[in-house]
């Protein structure tokens, strides 16, 4: 039986590269993978992954690399990237001997072969995962900021309606990315072929609870739909309210100038 094991990391960029920058930096081939995974393989059976929603994942990669391919990469700071970007890591195991081809718990992950397809899976769950949480740590951002806007409503301006139209245009915007960013959710077609494969996606999925997260984004981002939509309409109602004192005002005032007229008050 064997027990070799390596190390994998994926981490968010938060830097925004394509996958021709990427290979022309490190000077590299990417090849295509599973839909939207590329992948290099590279001596001493290194292998990069890299995802087009901006996820690198790095398996059996010394720190000191990591570091220097992210410092060319341009990320600042690379050397202490674990304390400045999202990432998950995981140890994966080899064992010839494991049962349906593959095993997952909370921080380790056995595989029969450490082969680049079932490595790619798991790069390509644990790049979703990453993925995932950055959406996850912008919507508790504007969670936050939307639960102080709505404290705030009762007292609305006029000058308070361009910062509502902007944070409802940013959570449209944040939508928009989530739900094309996240078609990295979807289980890629090619695993539908290969029943061990599938079966290795959908344990990593489960294990790291993308659907369960994902419906719990998703219903922050309804939530704050809701808010901005309760909002505007305070906001409109105030405005209108607003008007419709103005226009009392000026009928009373042209009521009382037409009496003052009357009796020779004033003179018209």
């Amino acid at each position: 039986m064997s027990t070799q094991s390596v190390t994998l990391i994926s981490i968010d960029m938060p830097v925004v590269l394509s996958r021709m920058q990427i290979a022309e930096t490190l000077n590299i081939q990417l090849h295509k993978g599973i839909e939207a995974c590329y992948y290099a393989e590279l001596e001493e059976n290194r292998y990069l992954f890299f995802t087009e929603f901006s996820v690198l994942t790095f398996i059996n990669w010394p720190h000191q690399q990591i570091v220097q391919t992210l410092s060319l990469l341009g990320i600042k700071n690379a050397e202490h990237f674990k304390e400045s970007v999202l990432h998950q890591d995981y140890l994966i195991m080899e064992d010839s001997e494991v049962n349906q081809g593959s095993s997952v718990s909370n921080d380790l992950i056995t595989l029969s072969a450490l082969s680049l397809w079932p490595l790619m899976v798991v790069a390509l769950v644990v790049s979703q995962s990453v993925g995932l949480e950055r959406f996850e740590v912008k919507v508790n951002h504007y969670f936050s900021k939307g639960r102080d806007m709505v404290n705030d409503s009762g007292r609305l301006g006029w000058m308070k309606r361009h910062k509502f139209a902007d944070y409802a245009e940013e959570i449209s915007l944040l939508r928009h990315d989530m739900v094309l960013d996240l078609r990295l959710l979807d289980k890629p077609n090619v695993l539908w072929d290969n029943e061990i494969y599938e079966r290795l996606y959908n344990r990593l999925a489960e294990a790291l609870e993308l659907s369960d997260r994902f419906e719990v984004v998703s219903y922050k981002l309804n939530t704050l739909k809701e808010d901005i939509g309760m909002m505007m309409d305070l906001y409109h109602h105030k405005h209108s309210s607003f008007l419709e004192w103005i226009i009392i005002w000026l009928i009373m005032v042209e009521v009382v100038m037409g009496f003052l007229g009357v009796f020779g008050v004033i003179d018209h």
